[in-house]
């Protein structure tokens, strides 16, 4: 009799195989969720090197391919820092010899300013001493030779500013 108090009926017993398969297979379910989660990239279970790894054996199929690969980029990376370098030292220059045309472009324009405020003094002592014409032969010899001289510097500088032009061209296109 004693066995008989702790027998259960029928029903009771296939409720409780009902849940025990339901249990399994809510817990068949969450493992299988979290694999997938898991090979999907979930990045707390891997690191982004073994990421990586993976993605490229999937695409090339054998280490000895990603190595190849990843000795090119390197030998890609330092070839990309010796060019870095290269053209630090490149626009070091050119940023010198673009101070040196602008140094040369401000003395051209205070020699001109200087030139012109000369002749500009020069045509008032023209105009003060019309009635000198004695003198005037000689202002006059002082204007041509000034004009001669602003000519000859300003062609000069001309010059001097082609030849930085045509040597920050070349720069350039080195």
């Amino acid at each position: 009799m004693e066995n008989n108090n702790f027998r259960l009926s029928v029903n009771a017993k296939t409720i409780i195989i009902i849940l025990l398969f339901l249990n399994a297979g809510y817990a068949y379910k969450k493992i299988k969720q979290y694999n997938h989660i898991k090979e999907s990239g979930y990045t707390r279970e891997r690191t982004i090197q073994e990421q990586f790894r993976r993605r490229i054996m999937k695409s090339f199929g054998s280490v000895e391919e990603v190595d190849r690969l990843v000795d090119d980029m390197a030998n890609q990376k330092e070839y990309i820092g010796k060019l870095k370098t290269a053209l630090k030292v490149k626009e070091k220059q050119l940023s010198k010899v673009n101070k040196e045309l602008e140094n040369a472009n401000t003395k051209i324009k205070e020699e001109r300013a200087y030139l012109h405020n000369k002749i500009r003094g020069m045509a008032d002592g023209f105009s003060k001493r019309k009635d000198q014409y004695g003198q005037m032969g000689k202002i006059n010899e002082i204007l041509n030779d000034a004009k001669s001289k602003y000519e000859s510097k300003n062609t000069r500088l001309k010059k001097k500013i082609h030849d930085l032009e045509e040597l920050l061209s070349e720069s350039k296109d080195q």
